[in-house]
């Protein structure tokens, strides 16, 4: 009998429920990527929200300094400062609707990432605690006491 008469060496499916089923070498490699993309996605949102954070952060910041500066430049010279087109929009209205876009962008911008977060974990991302979520969070309250400070002063 020679090697070719023989029949070829076939492997039987386990068939036993109970018995581990073993993922292949692809499977494996396969997952490993899957959960790399997750991650990855999940940084790129994290990188999205720190975007969203420095730039509210400026309008926030810049538009509280716009109105406080002019309420002091006011305060000494005694008079309203009139622009070339009168004072229809004073620099405390422009300061104020730049706090109140930066924080309600920001706001979003959390929501969304919240959103996005949510998707990821369905997808297998780990629980993970969320630096860049926790400091949004704290600068739209900011963002909100600022609003408070022009609008009670």
């Amino acid at each position: 009998m020679t090697s070719h008469d023989r029949e070829p060496h076939t492997i039987v499916p386990n068939t036993d429920p109970a018995a581990p089923v073993k993922p292949d070498e692809g499977t494996l490699q396969t997952r490993a990527r899957t959960a790399l993309a997750v991650e990855r996605t999940f940084l790129a949102a994290e990188r999205t929200l720190m975007a969203w954070l420095r730039t509210s952060l400026s309008m926030i910041s810049f538009g509280f300094t716009l109105a406080k500066f002019f309420e002091y430049v006011q305060g000494q010279r005694g008079s309203a400062i009139v622009g070339r087109f009168g004072a229809t929009w004073s620099p405390r209205t422009v300061g104020t609707a730049m706090v109140v876009i930066g924080t309600v962008a920001l706001l979003v911008a959390v929501f969304q990432h919240g959103r996005r977060v949510t998707a990821l974990r369905r997808q297998g991302l780990a629980p993970q605690w969320n630096l860049a979520w926790w400091v949004a969070i704290s600068v739209a309250a900011l963002g909100a006491f600022a609003l408070g400070s022009l609008v009670l002063d």
